[in-house]
């Protein structure tokens, strides 16, 4: 896969932690990844928080190129209708089970929207990315990811019925890459498919082997230490530079990763701005 460099902007609108005067968070990822002529919304959080962030940032979301969903949770999805009702947004790019439904120990988790026609009104392309999808020149989802690492699995006990028979593998699970003049960059949702399984894809498909960056939530509140041992070599391998924890990575497991990586983490909160190339 040749992949075309794009310098980009990130921007954290949505996250449990806010830094700076007037911000907010809340349990869910949202970012703005601004290349030099498009504008790609991944995640929309729950909805209470993305338009209220992005005008204290003075961000515009009117202008939107694309929107992406990592995975089908209503902590990633919840704000997407709000977006579309009050913004043109050329295309929607999710996975087909992203909005089937999806159920935890706390209830309901799913999307609040699973009525593909209601979507269809709203953009003027739906794209389904179950395999690797282009968003823009440069910019991709994975589609699923082959879980292949033995110690790696969902993070949790989820299900797609309310009486809890139906397990849900969250085969939506997905992540976005994009090649920058600083290295590749990897942005996460919730990693549910793994951090370790998400890097080895990615770098099977483009058969690249280092990271610049990886950056979100990689669920590992409730993994092992093994596991996250295994992933701190993993970061190793792959020569990562720059890690962003955050979301849903849990507490311990980032405090793992700054003991490690001291010099390669970030604090990644509501009104990060990270520059790549730019």
């Amino acid at each position: 896969m040749q992949i075309q460099k794009n310098a980009c902007q990130l921007t954290v609108l949505v996250e449990n932690t806010a830094y700076g005067r007037g911000l907010l968070g809340e349990h869910g990822l949202s970012y703005l990844i601004e290349t030099d002529s498009q504008r790609i919304l991944f995640d929309t959080g729950q909805g209470l928080t993305l338009r209220h962030n992005a005008q204290q940032l003075g961000i515009s979301l009117q202008n939107l190129d694309a929107v992406a969903l990592s995975h089908g949770h209503y902590d990633h999805t919840g704000g997407l209708m709000s977006i579309l009702e009050d913004c043109n947004i050329a295309k929607l790019f999710l996975h087909p089970a992203a909005l089937q439904p999806k159920f935890s120990p706390r209830g309901n988790i799913g999307s609040p929207i699973q009525d593909v026609d209601r979507l269809k009104q709203r953009i003027d392309q739906l794209v389904w990315t179950d395999k690797p999808t282009e968003v823009i020149p440069g910019m991709y989802l994975t589609g699923s990811i082959p879980r292949r690492h033995p110690l790696e699995d969902t993070g949790g006990d989820f299900w797609q019925d309310s009486q809890q028979n139906q397990v849900d593998l969250i085969v939506d699970d997905q992540a976005l890459f994009l090649d920058t003049p600083a290295g590749m960059v990897v942005i996460l949702g919730c990693a549910h498919a793994g951090v370790i399984n998400t890097l080895d894809y990615i770098a099977q498909i483009t058969g690249i082997d280092k990271f610049y960056a990886v950056i979100g939530g990689m669920h590992l509140n409730r993994a092992s230490r093994d596991r996250v041992q295994a992933t701190v070599e993993t970061f190793v391998n792959y020569e990562v530079q720059l890690l962003g924890a955050n979301h849903c990575t849990g507490t311990a497991a980032i405090a793992f990763l700054w003991h490690h990586f001291l010099g390669n983490c970030i604090s990644c909160h509501v009104g990060t701005r990270l520059g790549f190339g730019t």
